[in-house]
């Protein structure tokens, strides 16, 4: 009952042989010896993993599910651009002199004054933001935020979006939906069931 193969799950960005590389067991080691926690703190060391679940499958496999972090929107600070997750954490830096993969420049551009996780505007920001549909969410360019509760949406065609705070998602999502068959420059769907444009 030793650790023969090591499977590798639900990884699409992160190369398997970086998981495996990662995890530091060899094969041969014996299956009660495993420190799942540890070999799990290690993956989690790899940027783009969110999250990772090390289990041990007998007789002879280790199997590893892991989370991949989701880039939902790209910060600018000179010549650097910071890919963030949905919880804020920068997991990638892109020079623009060298070029920005165009996946991640075709993400929303956040601005708020202190972006990262620990930053309660930030998290509000991009808990609205990962919760849009895909009809509304592909058109936003620009996403901008003083604090939790002043959240704004920038739309192709450069039309503005007041959102709010991150409250009641499907129903502004919905809203705003409606609204936008019609022609302005301006939408809020703050209070989805007074909305307004311009």
């Amino acid at each position: 009952m030793s650790v023969r193969s090591t499977d590798v799950h639900d990884n699409r960005a992160v190369p398997t042989d970086e998981i495996v590389g990662a995890a530091r067991v060899a094969d041969g080691t014996p299956l009660l010896q495993v420190d799942t926690h540890q070999v799990a703190q290690r993956i989690a060391a790899i940027p783009s993993i969110e999250s990772v679940r090390v289990q041990r499958s007998y007789p002879s496999s280790l199997t590893i599910t892991v989370v991949e972090r989701q880039p939902v929107v790209k910060v600018t600070d000179g010549q650097k651009v910071h890919v963030l997750d949905r919880s804020g954490v920068g997991y990638l830096t892109f020079d623009t002199t060298t070029g920005v993969p165009p996946e991640m420049n075709r993400l929303p551009e956040f601005s708020t004054p202190n972006p990262g996780p620990g930053d309660p505007t930030t998290t509000a920001t991009l808990a609205a933001v990962s919760g849009l549909p895909e009809s509304i969410g592909s058109r936003v360019v620009k996403v901008t935020a003083s604090s939790p509760v002043d959240i704004q949406f920038t739309l192709k065609g450069n039309k503005t979006v007041v959102w709010g705070d991150s409250g009641q998602g499907a129903e502004k999502a919905r809203t705003l939906g409606a609204l936008l068959t019609r022609p302005a420059t301006t939408y809020n769907v703050s209070s989805p069931e007074f909305p307004a444009y311009k």
